[in-house]
């Protein structure tokens, strides 16, 4: 059984893990958007044969975005936990957060994985081929940027019921609230009033704008504001009953 002076110890270590997982994954994720392959659309062999040539990139930058997603998922979902999931926004964030990792991890498969394999397949083979599977995708590319979109606008409504829970109190986690709230009203203002598709410009900057979310958030997880205030005040008060 460990001693009442190691529970706020090990406590405090798991803070500053999460807080510092938070930001390498925000670093991960940053470089891996600003590398993402970029296929030529000339014509059909040339499509074909640049999603080809950049498969095994495709996958490197793709799986290792879909892995950021799940562990930084989790890390908000341990956040939301702190909130209060009994609070149904509070919960309603939670499981928009979880339908936005489900899509955006579909849309990485299809992008990073089924995309390119389709290609190496049919490179080899004809100027047919190309042109059947081009038409294969601009299919799939529809769906990846339906997919894409919603799901970044699930985590941005996910933002917005978050950051206004943190206005219950002051300090630190009422302006990590406000930074939210910006973050989201940017995100959304990308997503719904951007003109056109997604592309690595505006897909950056609702990448940067969420940055600044996650990024409050690791201050208060690491500062222990807001809902994480009660660790602080247990270092020098310990239960009885532990």
């Amino acid at each position: 059984m460990p001693s009442q002076s190691d529970a706020p110890e090990r406590s405090r270590g798991q803070d500053i893990a999460s807080a510092s997982g938070i930001a390498i994954l925000i670093g991960l994720m940053l470089v891996m958007v600003t590398h993402h392959p970029i296929a030529g659309q000339a014509d059909a062999v040339e499509l074909v044969e640049s999603i080809a040539r950049q498969a095994a990139p495709n996958q490197v930058v793709h799986g290792t975005l879909a892995a950021a997603m799940i562990v930084m998922t989790s890390i908000m979902l341990g956040f939301a936990a702190r909130l209060g999931l009994g609070r149904p926004h509070v919960l309603l964030g939670a499981v928009a957060s979880a339908l936005a990792l489900l899509l955006i991890c579909l849309s990485v498969l299809l992008d990073g994985f089924v995309a390119p394999a389709l290609a190496v397949r049919c490179v080899d083979i004809d100027a047919t081929c190309a042109n059947e599977a081009q038409a294969l995708l601009r299919f799939g590319g529809l769906q990846i940027e339906f997919m894409t979109r919603v799901g970044l606008l699930l985590l941005a409504s996910a933002t917005v019921v978050w950051a206004a829970e943190l206005f219950r109190w002051n300090g630190g986690a009422r302006l990590a609230g406000a930074l939210g709230m910006l973050s989201a009203i940017v995100q959304l203002a990308i997503l719904v009033g951007g003109a056109g598709r997604l592309n690595p410009h505006n897909l950056g900057l609702v990448v940067v704008a969420q940055a600044i979310w996650y990024l409050s958030v690791a201050a208060i997880i690491m500062f222990r504001q807001g809902p994480y205030l009660a660790d602080r005040q247990s270092i020098g008060s310990v239960s009885p009953f532990q």
